[in-house]
């Protein structure tokens, strides 16, 4: 039997010729899963920005249902739903503003610290760091460990003497 290409968005199978391929990939079906797929990874401001252009489904607002579903060029969020996305984006927002440095140039011990720690932050009261990663107790044990094979953390990085390395 010959080769067979799968198609992820379309959970479908057929054999792998280029006249299938191209037959499949410009096909109704298969263009309308791929955008539904993407569409999960929407930025609240793009969302924000299509469904506040269009008007509400009576259909989908009355009854809960729509024959055209994601397809409908009405839109299917309720108020609520249109309010919690203005709230994502002011505070994606908000948060991109503050991050930004004063002077233009990032501070180097913020990246690195967020790079390798996972900093958790509830309400800026606590901050609780974690390493990403779990050293093995073996190697944090052996005494002549190489700097490359040694545990990573923000101070080991700040002080790191790379002709030390050999």
């Amino acid at each position: 039997m010959g080769k067979t290409y799968y198609c992820d968005y379309c959970d479908r199978s057929f054999k792998d010729e280029v006249d299938a391929r191209k037959k499949h990939l410009s096909s109704m079906q298969h263009i309308t899963n791929r955008a539904s797929h993407y569409n999960i990874f929407k930025d609240p401001e793009t969302i924000l920005k299509e469904e506040s252009c269009k008007t509400p489904c009576k259909r989908y607002m009355t009854v809960g249902d729509c024959a055209f579903g994601s397809g409908c060029r009405f839109s299917h969020y309720t108020p609520p739903m249109i309010w919690e996305l203005q709230q994502l984006a002011a505070m994606k927002n908000s948060k991109v503003l503050a991050a930004q440095p004063k002077d233009g140039w990032p501070n180097s011990e913020d990246i690195i610290k967020e790079y390798f720690e996972n900093v958790i932050d509830s309400s800026g009261t606590e901050d609780f760091n974690c390493l990403v990663w779990n050293t093995p107790s073996k190697l944090i044990d052996y005494p002549y460990l190489p700097p490359s094979l040694q545990p990573v953390t923000s101070e080991r990085i700040m002080d790191c003497n790379f002709s030390k390395w050999g």
